[in-house]
């Protein structure tokens, strides 16, 4: 009883919060509808088709729209303005795209993990952020230690040659590898473009035999 009255009154001071301090859309800032994402900006965003839009070594790679608009805007935000809760509209993105693809298997959760230099100069991971707000959607389990970066390498952006600048940068925790049974791997990532990154971890999991794994973007450019 003491718990429920609890949730009651805490329910109440957060919707007396929200309508004295309404939440603003993170792409436009109006503040109508109290969404970190307004309906407005929402209609700017292009899903695309539920089918892989290439293969790797026999491994699907998703993405789940385009790098521009709206998009871009909620990740340049998330990791460049420290708007760390633009984490939550983006794993709602990946979420209602992820929910059209056909493959319903059990999934663990992974995403390329930052140097922590990189993650310490930020003061947050932002892929661990999306990583744990589309876990809440899907109830699937993030392991956040199987993959470790062990070398600061240049954002790929910046990088002439991407494969041979993220080449050798990560590392498998062998300790974690008994937490992987029959689950497939769901790769997440925030953007694809020639798709070095997810392919370097890729050939990291199957030296390791573990060949079941799906790769899924918020967007691809």
């Amino acid at each position: 009883m003491f718990l429920e009255l609890r949730i009651f009154f805490a329910n109440i001071l957060q919707a007396f919060l929200n309508l004295i301090y309404n939440q603003k859309c993170l792409v436009c800032s109006c503040s109508k509808t109290d969404d970190l994402l307004c309906k407005t900006c929402s209609k700017d965003i292009h899903y695309l088709s539920s089918f892989a839009h290439r293969i790797f070594d026999n491994i699907p790679f998703y993405s789940a729209t385009l790098y521009e608009g709206s998009i871009k805007k909620l990740i340049h935000k998330l990791k460049f303005n420290h708007r760390k809760k633009a984490a939550i509209p983006l794993a709602k993105v990946l979420f209602k795209y992820f929910q059209s693809i056909k493959e319903k298997k059990d999934y663990i959760i992974i995403y390329p993990p930052s140097y922590f230099l990189k993650s310490a100069q930020r003061g947050y991971n932002h892929m661990f952020l999306i990583a744990k707000e589309f876990s809440k959607l899907t109830n699937f389990k993030v392991n956040h230690k199987l993959i470790k970066k062990i070398k600061y390498t240049k954002p790929q952006y910046k990088a002439k040659n991407r494969h041979k600048n993220i080449q050798n940068s990560f590392k498998i925790n062998e300790k974690e590898l008994k937490n992987i049974n029959n689950e497939t791997i769901l790769l997440i990532d925030d953007i694809t473009t020639s798709g070095a990154t997810l392919e370097e971890i890729i050939r990291l999991l199957k030296e390791k035999n573990i060949n079941n794994i799906i790769c899924l973007t918020i967007a691809k450019t």
